[in-house]
């Protein structure tokens, strides 16, 4: 189940910055070669919808077939139905009590803030030594990046660079504000224990993950990234349709610069989704199984 979760968060990680909205206007002619149930056009601008509206249980059925949805639900609740031992119990309650204790903010701070005051002296050094790696991928031929990719980062590089100078990333203020977003949403979870945790539905766990993303999105806003902001900013347009699988192209502004490029998806189950987005879920004796051979 660890697993399984841990893999949902990190498709999720990678599918956000590959999901923005497209309008039906912008679209250009499609060249289909077989007739589909939906445009993946407008399969991604619902995805998208589901990012900013940060509907995590809408997302991960998005991401999956009906099928494997269904299996990811009964390995939950063989999870849940585990028997939970005093060793488990202990564990998650020390961990959790680092973000829904009243005083967890200042705990945080106080393991923080010497990692902060520490970096502070090298700060301007480590911003000249990336904004001059940067610089240097788009000046070497040797940088593994396409034409296309250089170009993008050529018109993104002054924001970056504006960014970067203008962000005190090592703010303790900042960071406390940050971490204030976080624990007060771990809190409004009511989870204070294991047996708490347990006695919610799967689509109840993913509710509050989604409180917790958005969370996380007024924290990044804070050092200068507005999430939403960026996904309204796309636009989508449908490339090609050839059978199960297309091809769409990407464009969002990125500090102040076009970002574009072209993504693979397939149907699954009358649903576009992301080619690595595309979450397999196994059950055990699937993987003992695989294994022995």
């Amino acid at each position: 189940m660890k697993k399984s979760v841990l893999s949902i968060s990190l498709l999720l990680a990678s599918f956000c910055a590959t999901t923005p909205p497209v309008h039906a206007a912008d679209a250009p002619a499609v060249r289909a070669s077989a007739v589909v149930a939906t445009d993946p056009a407008q399969q991604l601008r619902e995805v998208t919808q589901m990012l900013r509206a940060n509907d995590l249980a809408g997302l991960v059925r998005q991401m999956m077939s009906a099928e494997e949805f269904q299996r990811l639900r009964q390995e939950y609740e063989l999870e849940r139905s585990r028997p939970i031992s005093d060793e488990e119990r202990a564990e998650f309650e020390q961990k959790i009590a680092r973000f829904v204790a009243p005083d967890a903010v200042d705990r945080l701070m106080e393991e923080i803030e010497p990692k902060l005051a520490e970096a502070r002296p090298q700060a301007a050094g480590a911003i000249m030594m990336a904004i001059g790696g940067l610089q240097m991928a788009l000046a070497s031929p040797e940088t593994e990046l396409t034409e296309e990719q250089r170009t993008m980062l050529r018109q993104a590089l002054p924001g970056i660079q504006a960014w970067i100078t203008s962000t005190d990333f090592l703010s303790s203020q900042t960071a406390r504000q940050a971490l204030t977003y976080v624990t007060d949403a771990a809190r409004a979870s009511g989870i204070g224990n294991l047996d708490q945790l347990r006695m919610l539905s799967l689509e109840e766990v993913l509710a509050h993950g989604g409180r917790m993303f958005a969370a996380g999105k007024r924290a990044l806003q804070l050092y200068g990234l507005d999430f939403d902001a960026i996904a309204a900013s796309a636009r989508y347009e449908t490339v090609s349709v050839e059978g199960d699988r297309a091809r769409v192209r990407a464009t969002i502004t990125v500090f102040d610069a076009p970002l574009s490029g072209e993504l693979e998806l397939r149907l699954v189950d009358g649903r576009w989704i992301g080619k690595d987005a595309h979450i397999k879920i196994r059950h055990d004796d699937e993987v003992e199984e695989s294994s022995e051979s």
